[in-house]
Protein backbone atom coordinates (compact mmCIF):
# COMPACT_ATOMS: atom_id res chain seq x y z
CA UNK A 1 0.00 0.00 0.00
CA UNK A 2 1.12 3.65 -1.19
CA UNK A 3 1.95 5.72 1.68
CA UNK A 4 -0.18 8.24 -0.28
CA UNK A 5 -2.57 5.91 1.49
CA UNK A 6 -1.74 6.43 4.99
CA UNK A 7 -4.35 7.83 7.53
CA UNK A 8 -3.69 8.81 11.08
CA UNK A 9 -6.56 8.87 13.65
CA UNK A 10 -6.48 10.61 16.80
CA UNK A 11 -9.93 9.87 18.92
CA UNK A 12 -9.86 9.14 22.86
CA UNK A 13 -12.95 7.76 22.03
CA UNK A 14 -12.44 3.91 21.91
CA UNK A 15 -15.36 2.80 20.16
CA UNK A 16 -15.44 5.61 18.05
CA UNK A 17 -12.11 5.11 17.02
CA UNK A 18 -12.10 1.62 16.41
CA UNK A 19 -15.00 2.29 13.95
CA UNK A 20 -13.29 5.11 11.94
CA UNK A 21 -9.97 3.19 11.66
CA UNK A 22 -12.12 0.06 10.20
CA UNK A 23 -14.09 2.38 7.90
CA UNK A 24 -10.87 3.49 6.85
CA UNK A 25 -9.06 -0.06 5.95
CA UNK A 26 -12.63 -1.37 4.69
CA UNK A 27 -12.28 1.52 1.87
CA UNK A 28 -8.72 -0.01 0.88
CA UNK A 29 -6.63 2.43 3.37
CA UNK A 30 -4.01 2.05 5.92
CA UNK A 31 -5.40 3.42 9.43
CA UNK A 32 -3.45 4.11 12.13
CA UNK A 33 -5.26 5.28 16.09
CA UNK A 34 -3.75 7.17 18.25
CA UNK A 35 -5.84 7.75 21.45
CA UNK A 36 -3.90 11.32 22.48
CA UNK A 37 -1.97 13.76 20.61
CA UNK A 38 1.17 12.86 22.38
CA UNK A 39 0.99 9.18 20.85
CA UNK A 40 0.28 10.75 17.76
CA UNK A 41 3.36 13.35 17.46
CA UNK A 42 5.51 9.93 18.24
CA UNK A 43 3.99 8.63 15.49
CA UNK A 44 4.38 11.42 13.44
CA UNK A 45 8.09 11.26 14.17
CA UNK A 46 8.57 7.91 12.93
CA UNK A 47 6.66 8.41 9.45
CA UNK A 48 4.14 11.46 8.30
CA UNK A 49 1.07 10.09 7.26
CA UNK A 50 -0.52 11.52 4.20
CA UNK A 51 -3.63 12.55 6.00
CA UNK A 52 -4.64 13.59 9.85
CA UNK A 53 -8.21 12.77 11.17
CA UNK A 54 -8.38 13.91 14.43
CA UNK A 55 -11.27 15.43 17.64
CA UNK A 56 -10.39 18.61 19.14
CA UNK A 57 -11.23 16.87 23.05
CA UNK A 58 -7.87 15.04 23.53
CA UNK A 59 -6.59 13.99 27.07
CA UNK A 60 -3.11 15.75 28.11
CA UNK A 61 -2.89 17.97 25.07
CA UNK A 62 -5.71 19.46 23.44
CA UNK A 63 -6.64 19.59 19.41
CA UNK A 64 -5.95 23.12 19.42
CA UNK A 65 -2.14 22.66 20.90
CA UNK A 66 -1.90 19.62 18.52
CA UNK A 67 -2.58 21.81 15.77
CA UNK A 68 -0.03 24.48 16.85
CA UNK A 69 2.82 21.97 17.65
CA UNK A 70 2.09 20.27 13.55
CA UNK A 71 2.53 23.98 12.90
CA UNK A 72 5.62 25.26 14.85
CA UNK A 73 6.72 21.87 13.20
CA UNK A 74 6.46 22.89 9.61
CA UNK A 75 3.75 19.71 8.96
CA UNK A 76 1.01 21.59 8.41
CA UNK A 77 -0.79 23.25 6.13
CA UNK A 78 1.24 20.77 3.87
CA UNK A 79 -0.17 17.73 5.43
CA UNK A 80 -4.10 17.85 5.29
CA UNK A 81 -5.83 17.70 8.87
CA UNK A 82 -9.23 16.91 9.02
CA UNK A 83 -10.86 17.84 12.29
CA UNK A 84 -14.06 16.09 13.64
CA UNK A 85 -15.48 17.56 16.11
CA UNK A 86 -18.92 17.99 17.87
CA UNK A 87 -18.00 21.79 18.40
CA UNK A 88 -19.98 23.93 16.09
CA UNK A 89 -18.87 27.45 16.81
CA UNK A 90 -17.44 29.38 14.73
CA UNK A 91 -15.02 31.01 16.29
CA UNK A 92 -13.39 27.45 17.61
CA UNK A 93 -13.49 26.72 13.76
CA UNK A 94 -12.10 29.82 12.31
CA UNK A 95 -9.09 28.96 15.41
CA UNK A 96 -8.36 25.36 13.86
CA UNK A 97 -8.44 26.35 10.25
CA UNK A 98 -5.65 29.49 10.65
CA UNK A 99 -3.77 26.24 12.52
CA UNK A 100 -3.77 24.34 9.79
CA UNK A 101 -6.74 22.30 9.88
CA UNK A 102 -7.86 21.64 6.14
CA UNK A 103 -11.63 20.67 6.69
CA UNK A 104 -13.47 21.03 10.19
CA UNK A 105 -16.35 18.45 10.39
CA UNK A 106 -19.04 18.85 12.70
CA UNK A 107 -19.62 14.49 14.20
CA UNK A 108 -23.33 15.11 14.22
CA UNK A 109 -23.38 16.36 10.41
CA UNK A 110 -21.67 14.08 9.01
CA UNK A 111 -21.83 9.79 9.22
CA UNK A 112 -19.22 7.81 8.83
CA UNK A 113 -19.76 7.00 4.76
CA UNK A 114 -19.75 10.57 4.34
CA UNK A 115 -16.70 10.93 6.43
CA UNK A 116 -14.74 8.51 4.24
CA UNK A 117 -15.60 9.94 1.53
CA UNK A 118 -14.29 13.77 2.70
CA UNK A 119 -11.12 11.70 3.19
CA UNK A 120 -10.68 9.64 0.19
CA UNK A 121 -11.63 13.47 -2.05
CA UNK A 122 -8.97 15.24 -0.14
CA UNK A 123 -6.27 12.20 -0.54
CA UNK A 124 -7.32 12.21 -4.33
CA UNK A 125 -6.47 16.26 -4.58
CA UNK A 126 -3.03 15.72 -2.50
CA UNK A 127 -1.89 12.58 -4.02
CA UNK A 128 1.57 12.81 -3.04
CA UNK A 129 3.72 10.69 -0.87
CA UNK A 130 4.62 12.49 2.36
CA UNK A 131 7.80 12.77 3.02
CA UNK A 132 9.68 12.93 6.27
Amino acid sequence: MENWQKILIIEDDSLLGEILTKQIRENEMKASLAKDAETALKIIDQEIPALILMDLILPRMSGEEFLKALKDKGIVPKLPVIVLSNFSDEKKIQECMELGAREFLVKSNFDLSEIVKKVKDILLETKQPAQK
